[in-house]
C-alpha cells in the first residue's frame, strides 16, 4: 500500500487514525486536510509511501470533488480509503471545546476566553447548571458565533448520506472501536500490521482531547436528550448510536477548562508571530 486516504468529519480522530496508519507503512509522509483538487494532482507520481487525511467539512460544499478523490479520479487514486464515523453526541461535545481555539486564531480576547472558561468549570462543578444547549448559546453569546443546536448533528446527516452513495469505496472505521483498540478488520482492510503508537505530530496534538468515548453522557442533560433524539434519534441508531442513558456527573477539567486553557494559550501564541 503506497497511498492511503483517512476522511472523517471535524473531531473524529481522523488526525490519530491517519498518525498510526503513517507509523505503520514508514518511511511515509502524512499530509493534513489538503483543500484542493491540485494537490491531489501532484502527487499522483510519489515514490514515497503518503497517507493523506481530510475533514468532510471542508469539503461538504464540494462534495463531487471529494467523490471524485475517494473512487480514483484523480492522479493521486488512494489504494485504501477509511471513512471514520463517531458518535456526533461525543463529536459535538469535542468540538465546543475546541471552538476557542478557532475563535482566539480569529481575533477573539483574553477577556472573552476567561469568560467561556468560567462557564465551562462551573458546568465540570455542577452539571445541571447548563444544559449542552446552554453551553452552545454561551459559546455563540461570548464569541458572536453563529452556531445552532442543530450544527453538528445536520453535518453529520450530510456525511452519512455522502458515504451511503459512496460505501463500496472505502472501509468505515467507527472511532468507537478503534479508541477500544478492537482494529483487527481495518488492519485486515489495510493489509497491513498496525502500530501500537498513538503518538501525533507535535503540531497537531492540540486536537488530541480524552480519546475515548461516551463523555457526552456526563454532559447532555434532559432537555438535550429530548430536542436531538427526536430530531436525529433514527439517524443515530442506523449507525449503532441508540442508547440515550445519560449520567450527569462532576467532569475532569483536564478534558475541560483545562483543555481549553491550554490550547488557547498556543492560539494567542501564533498571532504574535
Amino acid at each position: 500500500m503506497k497511498r492511503a486516504l483517512v476522511v472523517g468529519m471535524n473531531k473524529t480522530g481522523t488526525t490519530i487514525v491517519a498518525s498510526v496508519i503513517w507509523n505503520s507503512i514508514a518511511p511515509a509522509r502524512l499530509e493534513m486536510e489538503p483543500l484542493s483538487v491540485g494537490f491531489f494532482e501532484k502527487r499522483g507520481n510519489a515514490d514515497t509511501p503518503l497517507v493523506v487525511k481530510i475533514l468532510y467539512e471542508h469539503w461538504m460544499q464540494r462534495r463531487f470533488l471529494l467523490t471524485g478523490i475517494v473512487r480514483g479520479e484523480t492522479a493521486f487514486c488512494p489504494d485504501k480509503t477509511v471513512a471514520i464515523v463517531r458518535d456526533p453526541r461525543d463529536a459535538l461535545i469535542s468540538a465546543l471545546m475546541y471552538s476557542a481555539f478557532q475563535r482566539v486564531v480569529n481575533g477573539a480576547s483574553k477577556e472573552q476566553v476567561n469568560e467561556w472558561v468560567k462557564i465551562v468549570r462551573d458546568k465540570e462543578a455542577n452539571p445541571e447548571e447548563y444544559s449542552v444547549i446552554d453551553l452552545i448559546d454561551n459559546l455563540n453569546r461570548i464569541f458572536d458565533a453563529g452556531y445552532t443546536p442543530n450544527w453538528f448533528f445536520e453535518n453529520f446527516m450530510s456525511y452519512a448520506g455522502w458515504m451511503t452513495d459512496n460505501a463500496d469505496y472505502f472501509h468505515v472505521l467507527r472511532y468507537e472501536d478503534f479508541v477500544a483498540g478492537h482494529t483487527a478488520e481495518l488492519s485486515a482492510y489495510l493489509g497491513i500490521e498496525l502500530s501500537s503508537s498513538r503518538e501525533v505530530d507535535p503540531v497537531v496534538r492540540r486536537v488530541a482531547r480524552t480519546r475515548q468515548s461516551g463523555g457526552w453522557r456526563r454532559m447532555m442533560l434532559p432537555q438535550d436528550v429530548t430536542y436531538w433524539r427526536e430530531r436525529y434519534g433514527s439517524v443515530l441508531e442506523s449507525y449503532g448510536y441508540d442508547d440515550w442513558e445519560i449520567h450527569p456527573e462532576k467532569s475532569d477539567p483536564a478534558f475541560g477548562s483545562e483543555y481549553i486553557v491550554t490550547i488557547t494559550e498556543e492560539a494567542f501564541r501564533s498571532r504574535t508571530t
